[in-house]
C-alpha cells in the first residue's frame, strides 16, 4: 500500500490547475504497519508565476524554487517507485485527483488507484466526529510526538501512515449519508441577453480583502446594456482548502434587462496590501456553474450597503416623527 500526500500552489492567474510542488509517499505492507520505503520529489514551479497564501507558508518552499526537477520527471519517477501498486491511502480524497489533473495538464498517463482509503474520513468515524479533522489535530489526539514539520508532503504521509494503526476495517468501510441535493434557484434566474464586452475596473490597494469587497467601486457595477449603476449586496465564494478565496461572485438586477453577475478577483501584493479587479462577464453555462458552486460556500455581506440602508431608515424614521 502507498500512503500519498501532495503540496501544491493554486497561483493568482486564470490557469485552473493546482500545480504540484511536492510528491511525498511511504510504502507500508499493511495499513498501520511499519514504513518500509519512502519517496520524496520536490518540483520546480513552472505553471503559475505567483504563490497563493497557502503555498507561501509551506516550510520547504525555497527547496521547491531551487529544484531542477519538473513535474513530468517527478511523476514518472513516482510511477516507477510505486511499481504497479494500485492500493493507495491519504488524508482526504483529493490527492489522487490532483495528481491526475497535473498528469493531464502535462500530457501524461493517469495513475490507476484501484482502491483508495480516505483515512481522514475513517478517523472522523473512529472518534465519533461529524466534521473533517486536520492531520495535526489527529496526531495530537493520538499522542504522536511532534518531531516533523507539517505541510511537508513526506512528513504528512508518514504521519498519515502511522495514524492508520488507530483505524479498524469498520472505520475504513464507513460512508456518510449522502447530503440532499441543493437547489440553485438564483443561478437559474440570470439574464441570457447578450451584451458587448465590458471594461474591467480596479479597487485598491487596501489593507484587507473585506475592504476591497466593501468598496463603493466594487459593489456598484453597471448594467452591461443600459449602463445604469446598480448594487451588489453580498458576495459569494467557494471555500478554499487553504488561504483566502480569490474569486467572489455577486448578483445585481437591472429593472429593464434582468439579473447579471459581477466577479471580483483579489490578489495580494508583496507589501501585504490587497488589489481587486472587478468585471461583469458574459453569462455562460460555465459562469453560471461557478456562481452555483459559490452559493454553496461562504458569503460576505457588504457593509457599505448596510450602512446606507440604516441611514435611509433613520432618515425615514426622523421624517415620520416630525
Amino acid at each position: 500500500m502507498i500512503v500519498l500526500d501532495l503540496e501544491w500552489n493554486r497561483g493568482y492567474d486564470k490557469k485552473p490547475l493546482n500545480e504540484i510542488l511536492q510528491i511525498g509517499a511511504v510504502r507500508v505492507e499493511r495499513l498501520g504497519g511499519p514504513i518500509v520505503d519512502v519517496f520524496d520529489a520536490r518540483i520546480r514551479p513552472t505553471v503559475h508565476k505567483n504563490f497563493d497564501l497557502g503555498a507561501k507558508k509551506l516550510p520547504e518552499l525555497k527547496s521547491f524554487k531551487k529544484s531542477r526537477t519538473r513535474f513530468p520527471a517527478a511523476a514518472e519517477a513516482f510511477r516507477a517507485w510505486c511499481g504497479g501498486e494500485t492500493q493507495f491511502a491519504g488524508w482526504g480524497r483529493g490527492d489522487v485527483e490532483e495528481l491526475n489533473e497535473n498528469c493531464k495538464y502535462w500530457g501524461l498517463a493517469p495513475f490507476q488507484a484501484g482502491e483508495f482509503f480516505d483515512l481522514q474520513r475513517a478517523f472522523a468515524h473512529a472518534v465519533g466526529s461529524d466534521q473533517q479533522i486536520a492531520l495535526w489535530r489527529a496526531a495530537e489526539y493520538c499522542g504522536l510526538p511532534d518531531v516533523f514539520d507539517y505541510h511537508s508532503a513526506l512528513n504528512d504521509a508518514m504521519y498519515t501512515a502511522v495514524l492508520g494503526a488507530w483505524l479498524t476495517p469498520e472505520d475504513l468501510a464507513w460512508r456518510p449519508e449522502p447530503a440532499p441535493p441543493k437547489r440553485h434557484r438564483a443561478a437559474l434566474r440570470l439574464s441570457r441577453l447578450p451584451f458587448p464586452r465590458q471594461p474591467r475596473w480596479k479597487v485598491g490597494p487596501v489593507q484587507t480583502p473585506m475592504e476591497a469587497l466593501d468598496a463603493r467601486a466594487s459593489r456598484t457595477p453597471a448594467c452591461p446594456l443600459c449602463g445604469r449603476r446598480l448594487g451588489v449586496a453580498r458576495w459569494h465564494f467557494a471555500v478554499p482548502k487553504t488561504g483566502v478565496p480569490q474569486q467572489f461572485y455577486g448578483a445585481f438586477s437591472c429593472p429593464d434587462h434582468g439579473r447579471f453577475l459581477c466577479r471580483m478577483t483579489l490578489t495580494r501584493r508583496e507589501d501585504g496590501q490587497w488589489l481587486g479587479r472587478g468585471a461583469v462577464p458574459p453569462i455562460t453555462p460555465e459562469l453560471a456553474q461557478e456562481y452555483a458552486s459559490a452559493l454553496d460556500g461562504g458569503v460576505h455581506i457588504c457593509r457599505g450597503t448596510g450602512r446606507k440602508r440604516r441611514r435611509r431608515a433613520g432618515r425615514a424614521q426622523a421624517s415620520e416623527q416630525r
